[in-house]
């Protein structure tokens, strides 16, 4: 696990200059692995053009009044930013305060000079990583991500994303890191049910080939996880599993920059709660009936009373009321027929 990334801050001396405070904070973020992936995610949402990651919503999320504090202690970049976007000659734009300067940035974007866009691109992602809170950034791209919209500009986002995590150097030119995550933990944070059922089965097929064929040359060679991802890229994994499906790895990844846990803003949806069958009414234990099978339907007046046993002489005493209605009926009451008839005879 690294360590937690923080906002970087000067300590207040006089020696500061200009050259040494961009220095401090490049060597800020090239120390932490978190704030590269920061820098290199913002510049990638940013150059996507994506519909749910626009300047216009960022600028609502972030204006050039919170922008400004962020970077108090750095006068060179509000300089930059106040003259590039309003004009401001470079003298006068650098004595003024940041409440001034977001304020100026803020008239001419509302009038129509430039564009929010021209607001965006005016910060750079290094020095946004540096001083910007990267939590909140990071927090705003889980919660702003469809996850349930696996279209191909998304997988393409999370591919190259899930790739970054497991990347052993920075897109960022002269900064390394180690890998945020390895394919072992990559691997293994995808669940053996989802991994089966949606990478497609010529992939798992090469798989299995590559292992026979390092078994073959090289079997005292072990064939670990990253060479699974050799064959299942992180492109063709965004392409196949459902992106929601995903964010377990993503969870993984918070824990090991040491950002706090997004899982509550981005909860998989409930399932579905099924109604349980209506219960049965209770039966009668204590009732029960003789029913004599027939071909249609049980009719609704009983066939024949039961049969009852006399206690005095053990004869059976049936009384026909409606008479039979089916031939097994009409066999039972010939039978009756005959046994009564026998012991009248007696």
């Amino acid at each position: 696990m690294f360590d937690t990334p923080t906002i970087l801050r000067h300590p207040e001396t006089p020696r500061n200059d200009d050259a040494a405070l961009a220095l401090e904070s490049r060597s800020h973020v090239a120390n932490n692995p978190a704030l590269q992936l920061v820098a290199e995610l913002i510049l990638k949402l940013r150059t996507s053009r994506l519909s749910w990651w626009t300047p216009e919503l960022l600028r609502d999320t972030w204006d050039a009044t919170e922008r400004m504090v962020w970077f108090r202690q750095r006068p060179d970049i509000r300089q930059r930013v106040t003259h590039s976007l309003t004009g401001l000659a470079p003298k006068a734009a650098r004595n003024k305060q940041p409440d001034f300067q977001a304020a100026l940035i803020d008239s001419v974007i509302d009038d129509g000079d430039i564009t929010v866009e021209q607001f965006e691109s005016a910060f750079d992602p290094i020095e946004l990583a540096a001083y910007a809170p990267a939590a909140a950034i990071w927090r705003r791209f889980r919660d702003w991500m469809p996850w349930d919209e696996d279209t191909a500009p998304n997988q393409q986002l999370v591919g190259w994303l899930i790739g970054q995590l497991i990347a052993e150097s920075s897109t960022i030119e002269g900064m390394a890191r180690k890998p945020i995550l390895t394919a072992h933990t990559l691997r293994t944070m995808i669940p053996g049910r989802v991994w089966h059922s949606k990478i497609p089965l010529e992939i798992r097929l090469a798989i299995d080939e590559l292992r026979f064929q390092r078994e073959q040359e090289k079997p005292a060679e072990p064939f670990h996880a990253v060479d699974d991802l050799s064959v299942a890229t992180p492109t063709i994994i965004a392409a196949n599993i459902p992106l929601r499906d995903l964010l377990c790895v993503l969870d993984a990844a918070e824990k090991a920059m040491g950002l706090p846990s997004s899982r509550a803003s981005v909860a998989a949806p409930p399932p579905k709660v099924e109604e349980a069958p209506a219960a049965e009414p209770p039966r009668d234990s204590a009732k029960v009936q003789f029913v004599v099978p027939v071909a249609d339907k049980v009719p609704e007046k009983p066939v024949w009373n039961a049969v009852e046993i006399s206690a005095e002489n053990g004869a059976d005493k049936t009384v026909d009321k409606w008479g039979p209605k089916s031939a097994i009926e009409r066999i039972a009451a010939k039978v009756l027929e005959r046994a009564a008839g026998k012991e009248g005879e007696r």
